[in-house]
């Protein structure tokens, strides 16, 4: 009951600054975006973590106490209307800083690099699927890839993905009039399909649908406007197909890449959390909570130099230093989770410059 309300807490809190706002919601607002991104991953998380079987949670459960889901609950609803009050007292004033290095660069140039990018992000996943055993080889195996075979590929990984991600979204901020009209829509359809491939072969969803938002958040603010009766619908659509795309995957993986719909509605019926799984990729109250359960074991805070060191190192190759510092979000798993990475500090956890424990 307690997360329930805390949980309709959030909803309000969102419906009241529509009133605020004279009665206009723009989902496309960051402002907006980032607070459903947060009800989703922390109070959604907590609601369905503690009133429901799904698998997957850590700390969260039916008999987590009244005393920590309060606790949890009350941090949420603080974080989100401290993030709400600063949002309306701030407004649009920001800070005079001086700009340096700033030009605008010739078009031309702009998609000789865009181009170069995805072609870097391309040959990368080409030369990934090769050393995996080639593509069909790849996609029968994928779960066992993703489950810890893809341990030193990240240089593959981040070009095959981000940078073809970010390739996109600079080629649409500085062409953004080619995508005006009919004929401009299918131009962005284009766009997003040849984005996300890689990702979609891959397995990762996040990686897939992140871009997609962020791509309809550029073409709203750059080229027209996606009006609230087509925003929501098209964040409906986009639920559903990477919530059957999940499906999809996990059915592929027991039907040794074979799919039926009867193998699909098996799943769907032996794992129900499958269906709003796409809004537990990252459970982020079930993290936090595990986090806030073992500080008191845990060492001192790293804070902004070891992050910044680390950083500094992604570009380079493992396989060229055998040395390289371990990634900071991998030993952040290894301390609180006991596994090489993959789990997400959550938004709570990456306001910090870096992972603290």
């Amino acid at each position: 009951m307690t997360a329930a309300l805390f949980f309709i807490a959030s909803i309000t809190l969102i419906v009241a600054q529509y009133y605020a706002d004279g009665r206009r919601l723009d989902i496309f607002n960051p402002k907006t975006l980032f607070q459903l991104y947060f009800i989703i991953q922390l109070p959604f998380v907590l609601l369905i973590g503690v009133n429901s079987s799904a698998s997957g949670f850590i700390r969260l459960s039916s008999g987590t106490s009244d005393s920590e889901v309060l606790a949890l609950a009350a941090l949420f609803i603080g974080a989100q209307l401290a993030m709400v009050t600063s949002y309306y007292l701030v407004g649009k004033k920001w800070l005079s800083l001086p700009v340096i290095g700033a030009s605008r660069w010739r078009p031309q140039r702009v998609k000789y690099i865009c181009i170069l990018l995805f072609g870097c992000g391309y040959l990368s996943f080409l030369y990934l699927l090769k050393i995996n055993g080639g593509y069909l080889e790849f996609i029968n195996n994928r779960e066992a890839w993703r489950a810890g075979g893809m341990s030193g590929q990240g240089w593959l990984i981040f070009p095959s993905t981000s940078m073809i991600a970010m390739a996109s979204i600079a080629y649409l901020i500085a062409f953004a009039n080619y995508f005006r009209g009919k004929a401009g829509a299918l131009k962005l359809l284009f766009l997003i399909v040849i984005t996300i491939f890689p990702a979609s072969q891959l397995g990762f969803r996040g990686l897939m649908l992140l871009p997609v938002i962020q791509i309809m958040f550029i073409y709203h603010h750059k080229v027209g406007e996606i009006r609230m009766r087509r925003a929501v619908p098209l964040l409906a659509v986009l639920g559903l197909i990477f919530t059957l795309y999940g499906v999809y995957r996990e059915t592929s993986s027991y039907m040794g890449g074979d799919v039926d719909i009867n193998a699909a509605l098996q799943v769907i019926n032996d794992q129900p959390e499958l269906v709003y799984s796409i809004f537990l990729r990252s459970k982020g109250a079930d993290i936090v909570a595990t986090v806030l359960d073992q500080l008191g074991k845990s060492d001192d805070y790293r804070l902004f130099l070891p992050g910044l060191i680390e950083t500094l190192t992604i570009p380079i190759p493992s396989v060229l230093w055998a040395g390289k510092p371990i990634p900071q979000s991998v030993q952040f798993s290894e301390q609180f989770f006991g596994i090489g990475g993959g789990v997400s500090p959550t938004v709570v956890g990456e306001a910090y410059c870096a992972c603290s424990w």
